[in-house]
């Protein structure tokens, strides 16, 4: 009888130690919400919150992101492919009233002020066709509408309103999703963006990356061996879906970078442990998932 009292008043308080500890399992803060970005590089709105969760239920959280045209850079957007297609007609009388209009309003916006320079100079500038370094809306070099200024001309046909931009070409690679990680907060400009992630392993707690548009494809090349540069220690490279990765550790952390382009990407992981060198495997395997 005595025994088995005693194993019961083991159960019971066994059972007592067991409901505090489930209750205080350790808690963090993360971002959650939504962020609506510009393609040419704003935030328009952060709808984005930090809530306290149990460190087991991060992954049910993160910040979603969707880019958009806002109404400004929406009409700059039509002048700007009327500016494209008087450059490529030749008509660089028309081009340049174009190209004033919204350096006069923008000056950073697209390729129209280094255009405009051009013009003023007595060359003719190359046409912005919409690729990773710059793009219009209308990628047959018009506004979308009757192949002209949008004055006139045929009934216009509906728009693909599918953003298009330097932005767009850099959102590609700081998706909301990543396996074993959950999406932060994001930095944007017309030319770079910063991604934070929260790790949901305890080998690492925080992921950057960063991509940033650069001149041409050999200022990324060279920007990407100067940045390596600063992680010298374990350095090695890999080629993954045919991206060059050069990757380093400098303490804790370990990088890799690569170039699309005029693009680069650098992945950067914060390790738990004394060294970043054992998270290098998981840098390759963050760069594998943005570039399949």
């Amino acid at each position: 009888m005595r025994r088995t009292l005693t194993l019961l008043l083991a159960f019971v308080l066994l059972v007592a130690l067991a409901v505090p500890l489930a209750g205080c399992q350790r808690k963090v803060t993360v971002l959650t919400g939504e962020i609506v970005l510009c393609t040419a590089g704003e935030v328009i709105e952060d709808n984005t919150e930090e809530v306290q969760v149990p460190a087991g239920d991060v992954e049910q959280y993160g910040v979603t992101t969707r880019v958009i045209t806002c109404d400004e850079h929406g009409d700059l957007a039509s002048v700007y492919a009327a500016a494209q297609k008087a450059i490529a007609d030749g008509d660089l009388v028309t081009a340049r009233e174009r190209l004033r209009t919204i350096v006069a309003t923008d000056p950073s916006y697209r390729k129209a002020a280094s255009q405009l320079a051009e013009i003023d100079a007595g060359s003719r500038p190359a046409v912005d066709s919409g690729s990773a370094d710059g793009g219009t809306d209308g990628t047959d070099g018009t506004d979308g509408t009757d192949g002209t200024d949008g004055t006139g001309g045929e009934e216009p046909t509906q728009p693909d309103e599918t953003p298009v931009g330097p932005v767009v070409s850099l959102t590609r690679y700081v998706p909301d999703t990543i396996d074993g990680y959950v999406a932060q907060g994001i930095i944007a400009d017309l030319a770079f963006l910063s991604r934070q992630y929260l790790p949901t392993a305890k080998t690492a707690d925080q992921l950057v990356i960063e991509v940033e548009q650069h001149v041409n494809a050999d200022a990324a090349v060279a920007h990407q061996a100067s940045f390596v540069e600063g992680y010298p220690d374990s350095a090695t490279s890999k080629t993954i879906n045919g991206k060059t990765v050069m990757a380093g550790v400098n303490g804790q952390y370990a990088v890799g970078i690569f170039f699309d382009g005029p693009l680069t990407v650098a992945v950067e992981l914060h390790a738990t442990g004394s060294s970043g060198t054992a998270a290098l495997d998981a840098v390759f395997a963050v760069v594998q998932s943005i570039t399949k």
